[in-house]
């Protein structure tokens, strides 16, 4: 099974908003084994939706649309699909009433221009947006099933879970689920790992893909899970080769392990006289994620004297080597560590590499 996302509105083409929703659903759908073959994204144009519509279902069987259900002039999603299809718009009473319900319950004064929201085209299945006004619908068309969903990322995820996801348990419990296997490594450049890989991977029918988020590089290898026996050796010939520099085997960002590590000091100082900025950058929407207004805490670019739980430091040894440490009442624990990026042109790089092997000795000794 194979899904599009078309995603309409004039503020994503305009880089005024992030298209969130594709990466998010594309995301829920990799669990339930269904492929995304393609992301698009439109302005509030006719001509361009129409042209869209025809093109992400020609590659797919479930088309999922985003945006342009609300009450503004440029909300036409539901206009372009009934010319797509065929089908007459209809009023729906129920929509109406949980429109009045919704905007009544708020203090809002219910206008007439709310009744656009009300209306889908011949034979939709309404599905109920408990987070907005807008209701979603779901049609067949052409033997693909589509979906059409509000805009705002929480109104998607309440249809979601209210609605789509017990479709989907459904439609794909026959499906051969896709598997990603992925290797986070660190130390080691892009060509260098793909090399690697690659010797690996001859003669071997499957998909791989790389990845760099600095200092990262992210080795991903996808399979539908009947192929896993037929794959075992390879992969533990991946993990043998790429165990050097493996730090993790799940996408997980240090940043925000090392702050659930710590969640339960009431007080700490983090002292980093080694990467400017780069730690800091890292760890401070990290720390207010997971702290509370109870917790102490300060980052800074010095030793502090300030009385804390626990302090973990970044001393710099040399210009390759710094020291990383952990300081409590009763105990020191400490690494050096050494970077593999020697030149001086690589001088950013290192300092990259010095942070996130900080985090992960942080992470592995709190």
């Amino acid at each position: 099974m194979k899904a599009a996302i078309l995603s309409i509105g004039t503020e994503l083409t305009e880089g005024q908003i992030i298209n969130r929703n594709a990466a998010w659903i594309s995301q829920k759908l990799k669990i339930f084994g269904v492929q995304t073959s393609s992301h698009l994204v439109v302005p509030d144009n006719r001509d361009l939706i129409l042209k869209s519509l025809e093109f992400c279902s020609e590659n797919s069987d479930v088309l999922f649309i985003t945006g342009g259900l609300g009450p503004t002039s440029d909300d036409f999603t539901r206009n372009v699909i009934s010319e797509w299809t065929g089908r007459s718009l209809e009023f729906h009473e129920a929509s109406w009433q949980h429109v009045k319900d919704r905007l009544k319950s708020r203090g809002y004064t219910v206008k007439d221009v709310q009744r656009q929201q009300c209306y889908f085209p011949t034979g939709s299945y309404i599905l109920s947006n408990p987070e907005g006004t807008a209701n979603a619908f779901e049609m067949d068309f052409q033997s693909k099933k589509i979906f059409v969903l509000p805009g705002p990322p929480r109104e998607i995820e309440a249809i979601w879970n209210g609605s789509l996801q017990a479709w989907l348990s459904e439609a794909t419990k026959e499906l051969d689920p896709s598997i990603t296997l992925l290797w986070e490594t660190l130390g080691v450049g892009e060509s260098d790992i793909a090399i690697i890989v690659e010797d690996i991977l001859k003669n071997i029918d499957v998909d791989r893909g790389y990845r760099v988020h600095l200092p990262y590089v992210e080795v991903k290898l996808m399979f539908p899970e009947s192929k896993r026996k037929s794959l075992k050796n390879t992969i533990e010939k991946l993990d043998e080769a790429l165990a050097a520099w493996t730090f993790s085997k799940t996408d997980t960002d240090t940043a925000l392990l090392l702050a659930e590590r710590l969640k339960p000091e009431q007080s700490l100082v983090v002292a980093d006289l080694v990467t400017g900025s780069f730690l800091m950058n890292r760890l401070a929407s990290a720390f207010r994620s997971y702290f509370s207004k109870a917790h102490r805490w300060q980052i800074g670019n010095q030793n502090s004297n300030i009385p804390a739980d626990i302090q973990l430091k970044l001393i710099p040894l040399d210009e390759l080597t710094c020291e990383a440490q952990i300081v409590t009442k009763n105990s020191l624990q400490k690494e050096q560590i050494t970077a593999p990026y020697k030149t001086a042109n690589m001088h950013e790089r290192r300092l990259q590499y010095f942070t996130e092997r900080a985090l992960i000795f942080w992470i592995n000794h709190i």
